[in-house]
């Protein structure tokens, strides 16, 4: 009778592993999507971890740079801030559209809360455009020829589903 419990504690056991794998597999991550339009991904990354990250790029005029902070709450993004060094010409400033605060020639534009199905956007080296990522960068330059048009969205994909098109060629 022993040997019998013991065996059945080892099959329900083996169940129970076996059921959360499958579940953790199959269970739903919201992840960045980096493609040239119409495109496979090209860059893939899960948001386990943290729901936020940075787009920075050159300014194409004044060459200082800029950091527009996203929020992907769901399966769209939320510019929540930008940061800059210098106002002027472009400068993402509208009266109304957040509030602007200068930190010793750091200005930061907050509560901007403008919502984006995806960013579209081209590839010009000089401005040195990039995705990061809790410190992890990616810059476009090192996956999109110049004058490439690029795509950044969220969507909700199963860890299964991010390893087949990180095996396709996305790069996590």
């Amino acid at each position: 009778m022993k040997k019998r419990n013991q065996q059945q504690f080892k099959i329900t056991i083996f169940s129970m592993l076996l059921l959360i794998l499958v579940a953790v597999f199959f269970i739903p991550v919201p992840t960045l999507l980096v493609s040239q339009q119409q495109g496979k991904p090209v860059i893939v990354v899960p948001l386990i971890f943290d729901k936020t990250f940075t787009y920075e790029y050159l300014h194409s005029v004044l060459k200082t740079p800029v950091q527009e902070n996203f929020l992907a709450p769901g399966n769209y993004l939320l510019l929540t801030s930008t940061t800059f060094k210098s106002y002027g010409v472009g400068t993402p400033f509208l009266e109304g559209e957040g509030e602007l605060e200068n930190r010793n020639g750091l200005f930061i534009l907050k509560g901007q809360n403008r919502r984006f199905q995806q960013l579209n956007f081209g590839v010009v080296p000089f401005t040195e455009p990039a995705l990061i990522y809790r410190g992890e960068r990616y810059n476009f330059k090192d996956y999109f020829q110049a004058g490439s048009l690029i795509t950044l969205k969220v969507n909700t994909l199963t860890p299964a589903k991010i390893l087949a098109l990180s095996l396709e060629g996305g790069k996590t």
